[in-house]
């Protein structure tokens, strides 16, 4: 039977002094760790990980870190201003990988997770053999294009609204059967044909108003510090500001609503000599419901290049 046609194993790991839920597929010699984003969950890699799979990977989606009653922190539940900061993501990234048992791990990241893998191999970069970054650049990148972007800033607008509290942007998010949702998805990728049983499992996930207020403590985690840890929120700015030494490969579209291709500027000062910006023509934000053998192939041919280049 091809790995295409069985159905995903529901499993948990735990790692980071959390039981992470996640998607399985497949059972290869290598591990590939795909890190969803926001408003989003693991079924937006369910038409990637079967191809990762035929090609000998096994393939391991958790939610990411509050996206579930399991492994959110005891600190969201006991303090309503908590935030969630990427040190600790990226900490989860790699305890993952070794409580998957393997040693090091193709690092697939969309969005949210695109931003942790970048912390994620800088934390413990020999856990990675080769890091993939979809629809966002590296944060310092981001940050020295941004305020010479105004069609960016704009774009941006619900980072400064979801700083609001008392549960504000909560309540707006949850009306109306989460049509902001459906609207940003349809704003960030233009024209694209979505998958309805991805974006069902989102609704799915944010009916629990807790984990849709731990969804929104990243951004929150982002622009406000934690008055209990400054210390973490500075690591996270070091983690996150860091150059990227593992082999990267970055993939956007261009027709990107959320972040557009020019944010990428720059990316290759970033990142090591083994870099590949990649910009997909009519391609949106969510890469790998838009375009997933054109994200299988790219990455195909990023890692077979490394593996050529490493025995001459």
């Amino acid at each position: 039977m091809a790995i295409r046609e069985r159905q995903m194993e529901q499993i948990t790991l735990t790692a980071n002094g959390l039981t992470h839920p996640a998607l399985k597929l497949g059972n290869g010699k290598k591990l590939a760790l795909l890190v969803h984003g926001f408003p989003d969950s693991p079924a937006t890699w369910a038409k990637l990980m079967p191809q990762l799979a035929d090609q000998g990977y096994t393939c391991i989606a958790p939610y990411l870190r509050g996206y579930s009653e399991l492994n959110t922190p005891r600190e969201m539940l006991d303090n309503e201003s908590a935030t969630i900061q990427i040190a600790d993501v990226a900490e989860d990234i790699c305890g993952l990988v070794s409580a998957s048992g393997f040693q090091n791990a193709l690092l697939v990241g969309h969005d949210w997770g695109a931003i942790s893998a970048y912390a994620a191999a800088n934390l413990e970069p020999h856990k990675f053999s080769t890091v993939v970054t979809l629809s966002v650049p590296h944060l310092r990148v981001f940050l020295s294009n941004l305020w010479k972007n105004p069609a960016q800033l704009a774009a941006s607008w619900y980072i400064l609204f979801f700083q609001l509290r008392f549960d504000i942007p909560e309540a707006r998010i949850e009306r109306d059967s989460f049509d902001f949702i459906e609207t940003l998805w349809s704003k960030w990728s233009p024209g694209a044909l979505l998958d309805q049983a991805a974006l069902d499992a989102v609704k799915k996930i944010f009916s629990d108003k807790q984990i849709l207020h731990n969804a929104l403590a990243y951004y929150r985690g982002l622009l406000t510090p934690p008055f209990a840890d400054l210390v973490k929120y500075n690591r996270s700015r070091e983690l996150s500001f860091a150059d990227v030494t593992v082999p990267l490969l970055t993939l956007t579209g261009s027709a990107d609503g959320c972040i557009l291709p020019e944010m990428f500027e720059g990316q290759h000062t970033a990142c090591g000599p083994d870099f590949t910006l990649r910009i997909l023509p009519q391609v949106g934000h969510f890469l790998t419901m838009e375009s997933d053998t054109r994200i299988a192939a790219e990455i195909f041919k990023f890692t077979n290049n490394l593996a050529e280049a490493k025995h001459g």
